[in-house]
């Protein structure tokens, strides 16, 4: 299993439905791993023994060290579990697979599980751009409107690698610069009707969105400080 493998290597606001669908091309999964049995208390384990692992020297680290930590913790030990996971307008699930799970609860649960002490049930009910301004400082929010997709994804690549939470207009979700390509993963209210781990420059549900907020929360010193802290 996915993360028993992880811990032997360690031993790491609502959504509303769309009035279009998107065509079969927009909309894919990406994400590695994800048609692999999950254990995903073992996945959970395996965050904590990261930071486990980390916390003695955390504060002597650079912070492009830490935001890579907490980056690939979060998009490689807890986002591929959830991938396929059905979408509801009320969703409220806490385990992959199991159930269905709005957008909003979506994000607060993969953060919550990654390992960031916040408040996931208030936060998954607040609208998108309150819920980003309350987790991420405001120097690491950005905002566009009417944007071309184009410019949004160029803008994301010069802002850097990371993980960013995005608030659309009825929709939320992660931004993944891997530091090569740009992915969007959410749990979507059209097409598939899932969770779903897109290539962002071709995401109907992205581009179609005229506001856009854009909150780096993986570049947040007081975040990653309370990630490191929290168990």
């Amino acid at each position: 299993m996915r993360c028993i493998i992880i811990l032997l290597l360690l031993s790491a606001t609502s959504c509303k439905q769309a009035t279009k669908k998107p065509t079969k091309s927009t909309v894919q999964t990406v994400a590695p791993l994800a048609n692999q049995p999950i254990n995903y208390d073992s996945c959970k384990k395996a965050v904590m023994l990261t930071k486990q692992k980390h916390a003695g020297s955390w504060k002597n680290l650079a912070a492009e060290k830490k935001e890579k930590i907490f980056t690939e913790t979060v998009t490689k030990t807890i986002i591929p579990n959830w991938i396929g996971t059905a979408w509801s307008f009320y969703g409220t699930s806490q385990k992959p697979q199991q159930g269905s799970i709005a957008c909003g609860y979506f994000v607060t649960t993969i953060l919550q599980d990654g390992g960031v002490a916040l408040a996931r049930i208030k936060l998954a009910q607040c609208a998108s751009e309150q819920m980003i301004t309350t987790l991420v400082q405001p120097k690491l929010v950005k905002r566009f409107s009417n944007l071309p997709i184009s410019n949004f994804i160029a803008s994301v690549k010069q802002t850097g690698y990371g993980l960013y939470i995005v608030g659309l207009d009825n929709h939320t979700g992660f931004i993944y610069n891997d530091g090569t390509k740009i992915h969007f993963i959410h749990s979507t209210y059209v097409g598939t009707r899932n969770v779903q781990w897109e290539d962002a420059e071709k995401s109907w549900v992205l581009a179609s969105s005229k506001y856009k907020v854009l909150g780096k929360i993986s570049e947040d010193e007081k975040i990653l400080e309370r990630w490191i802290k929290f168990n």
